[in-house]
């Protein structure tokens, strides 16, 4: 006698069926709380970045403009349009430069220190106060080459004036410093008696008599340490 077994169907029961206990209830699974707040955020940020970088390509792709320095000009020396020439920069905060189109309004300023060439110019670097200045007096002083370094002199730099007698001997006059304190303004090139005329911002109070003993060709310059 053969034995006939049920078809099975479907899954296998579980342990707890087979024990005779219920089948636990099938839980549906957990749904996702959306948060509103931290989704603003996320798309505020996606929105600022992309305005960021836009802005940023943009400012990169944006020049100007502006006046920098053809040739040298020395401390004290009136700006010509010679000096001038235009330049394009990409504009930036950090940079004060004068715009190209107050070109004509720089002309005829004077250096407020050497402008060196392809440096930008700024206002801080002009001023309309003529050499020499009020209370200061415009020397010419020709010395031999033994009456001066062999180390060029350049606009700007501070130097004695040092009176010397005939053979080089040093003079005192009374009532008269015998060492003054002086400012290169130029430095002239030998002249064909052998001298080189600098001329030298001093004192109003000696003027006259560095004129004099520089005349007769007594004075020697030395060049000192400046600030």
């Amino acid at each position: 006698m053969t034995r006939t077994q049920p078809p099975t169907t479907g899954a296998a029961p579980s342990p707890a069926e087979m024990h005779g206990l219920p089948r636990a209830p099938v839980l549906p699974p957990p749904r996702r709380r959306r948060r509103p707040a931290l989704l603003a955020l996320a798309v505020s940020m996606v929105v600022l970045g992309a305005l960021g970088a836009t802005y940023l390509a943009t400012s990169l792709g944006q020049t100007t403009a502006v006046i920098a320095i053809a040739r040298e000009v020395p401390w004290g020396q009136t700006l010509t349009a010679a000096d001038l020439v235009e330049a394009t920069i990409s504009a930036d905060p950090a940079l004060e430069p004068i715009p190209y189109v107050d070109r004509d309004e720089v002309i005829g300023l004077v250096a407020a220190t050497t402008l060196g060439p392809g440096s930008l110019l700024t206002r801080d670097a002009l001023t309309d106060e003529r050499l020499p200045a009020p209370g200061q007096q415009l020397i010419g002083v020709g010395v031999s080459l033994v009456q001066l370094p062999t180390t060029p002199l350049r606009p700007g730099d501070d130097v004695l004036l040092v009176p010397v007698a005939a053979g080089s001997a040093p003079a005192t006059t009374q009532g008269v410093p015998s060492v003054v304190e002086a400012t290169v303004v130029n430095s002239g090139p030998p002249g064909t008696d052998g001298l080189r005329v600098v001329d030298v911002l001093v004192d109003e109070a000696d003027g006259p008599d560095v004129a004099a003993r520089a005349a007769a060709g007594l004075i020697a310059i030395v060049v000192v340490a400046g600030e």
